[in-house]
């Protein structure tokens, strides 16, 4: 066997590089370039005392057991898992059990932040009680949240679970993560199935008010995060699965709602047409009415119209009356006048013939004979008797008269 021959060379290349490692191995644990986001517990050797970093940045560890937290945790409670009942409750994130005021039992499925404080004495004891963030979660978060979602179902029904009032349950599990777990009255009552009108006797719990306490209500318990300085916030409650029997109590109830709501809402549209048809008919009636009296407006300012035009015309007549009368007397004022102050030659003359014409004018249309229709002359030939006597009396009867004016 040939003898491997070890040089000095050799010897001190292989020292330099145990030396060099174990420097590495060294450095390593001297400092730490820490997370903002996290919060970092150092527990140094030899002493035992702790150091808590939340700043980041570089850190001297000294080769002391470092610790990390997250400084904000979002724990899921979704675990669940479909079988003949229903559910259960499986994997790392069960979901959380509760069981409502008339038995109806689920599991909350859904999710809230854990905010861990940032100061030395909290983060310490969480470090001395606990060792670690997962520690934290398994063996104080979740059981709290369980805790607080148990003593929640008592104080509805798994059908007020399903309705409006489960944003309550939201803020009933933060209020008493928060603040601790309610401290309640429990009372008998009587409800009344309104599927099979069959009654039974459930507890319902009722809160207790107190001013003083936090948040309002009395309480059975303090919250052991507060000894922590751990909040919790941001509850969402994504779904709720109910098992088998409390489902089809739920199912049968949605469905007896959806139709009384059907019935109502078909109610309501019979009441709302013969809303529509009485308002249209009250419309045609206002509307024929309306039509009427523009009708009867129309005649009655007619008639006024004509009224009016009547009227007017009797006072036109009435003042031409006058204007004739007025003109007339005025007229024989003026005759008057004249006669009075005696006629010219040329206005006698002018009275005289038209006195004469009148004269003989009415004799020609008067029925007396004055005269013998027929007169016999020497000539065996005849002649009017206006053409002979006649003329001549009727010019001795205008002579007359003229002589007596």
């Amino acid at each position: 066997m040939k003898e491997i021959k070890v040089t000095k060379t050799a010897i001190i290349g292989i020292f330099s590089a145990i030396i060099i490692v174990a420097m590495l191995f060294l450095f390593q644990g001297l400092f730490e370039d820490c997370d903002k986001s996290k919060i970092y517990v150092n527990q140094f050797p030899l002493s035992g005392k702790y150091a808590v970093w939340t700043d980041g940045g570089l850190q001297k560890q000294f080769w002391g057991n470092l610790n990390e937290y997250n400084k904000t945790s979002q724990v899921e409670f979704t675990g669940v898992e479909k079988n003949e009942d229903g559910y259960i409750a499986t994997g790392d994130n069960p979901g959380a059990a509760v069981t409502f005021n008339d038995r109806g039992k689920g599991f909350l499925i859904g999710s809230l932040r854990v905010v861990l404080p940032i100061d030395f004495e909290h983060m310490a004891k969480i470090q001395q009680d606990f060792g670690s963030e997962a520690a934290l979660i398994s063996t104080l978060i979740r059981p709290t949240l369980y805790k607080v979602v148990t003593s929640c179902g008592p104080l509805m029904s798994s059908l007020e679970s399903v309705s409006e009032t489960r944003t309550d349950l939201i803020q009933y599990i933060t209020d008493q993560l928060n603040n601790g777990v309610y401290k309640t009255k429990t009372q008998k009552v009587t409800i009344v199935n309104e599927l099979t009108g069959d009654s039974d006797i459930v507890a319902k719990a009722e809160l207790i008010m107190d001013n003083a306490a936090p948040g309002g209500y009395k309480r059975q318990e303090v919250s052991p995060f507060s000894q922590y300085g751990i909040t919790c916030n941001l509850v969402s409650i994504t779904d709720i699965k109910y098992d088998k029997v409390t489902q089809d109590q739920i199912d049968a109830q949605k469905a007896a709602n959806l139709a009384v709501v059907t019935a109502k809402t078909k109610s309501l549209e019979a009441i709302q047409k013969t809303i529509l048809v009485t308002e249209q008919g009250k419309q045609a009636a206002e509307t024929a009415k309306w039509e009427q009296e523009k009708e009867k407006a129309k005649a009655v300012t007619k008639a006024e119209q004509e009224k009016e035009v009547s009227r007017l015309a009797a006072e036109k007549a009435k003042y031409e009356k006058e204007r004739i009368v007025a003109e007339g007397e005025a007229q024989a004022a003026a005759n008057r006048a004249k006669v009075a102050a005696g006629l010219t030659p040329q206005e006698r003359a002018e009275w005289d013939y038209k006195t004469t014409v009148g004269v003989a004018e009415a004799l020609a249309n008067s029925n007396v004979r004055w005269v013998p229709e027929v007169i016999m002359t020497n000539g065996g030939g005849s002649g009017s008797a206006m053409d002979a006597v006649g003329l001549n009396m009727m010019l001795e009867v205008v002579k007359k008269m003229n002589d007596k004016k």
